[in-house]
C-alpha cells in the first residue's frame, strides 16, 4: 500500500520514511489491529483515511507503525491516506519473518528500541 500523512485532511505532505509498505495482514497477537480493520473487505486500488491521535498511533497502526518513524512524535494528531497497491497471501517464510519481528518490538503499542514504532 502507498501511506500518505498531513497536519489537515487536505495537505497530506508530511513525509514518510517509506510511503511505500508491505506488510502481513492480520499478524499481531491481539487481533486486528483498528488500521487492518479499516482494510479489510477492501480490494486493490481502494483507499481509506482518517485522523489518528499522536499518542493513539502505536495501538492504532500496530505492526505497521515501525514503518513509520517518528511521524506522531512532534504532533497531536496526523491524518492520513492509505491506498492498497496490491493483496496476496505471503509466503509461509515472509508470515514467520513478520511475526518475529512483531516479536522483537516487545508489544504492538510500540517499544523503546528507538525504531519509531512507539
Amino acid at each position: 500500500m502507498t501511506l500518505q500523512a498531513g497536519a489537515t485532511e487536505t495537505a497530506l505532505d508530511i513525509p514518510l520514511p517509506c510511503p511505500e509498505i508491505d506488510f502481513v495482514f492480520g499478524i499481531g497477537s491481539g487481533g486486528l489491529t483498528p488500521f487492518e480493520c479499516l482494510l479489510a473487505d477492501r480490494r486493490e486500488t481502494e483507499s481509506i483515511s482518517g485522523r489518528v491521535a499522536g499518542p493513539e498511533a502505536g495501538l492504532f497502526f500496530g505492526h505497521v507503525a515501525p514503518a513509520l518513524g517518528r511521524l506522531f512524535e512532534t504532533r497531536e494528531a496526523v491524518y492520513f491516506n492509505a491506498r492498497i497497491l496490491g493483496i496476496e497471501t505471503p509466503p509461509p517464510r515472509d508470515v514467520i519473518k513478520a511475526m518475529a519481528d512483531v516479536a522483537a518490538h516487545g508489544h504492538e503499542g510500540g517499544c523503546d528500541c528507538g525504531c519509531g514504532c512507539g
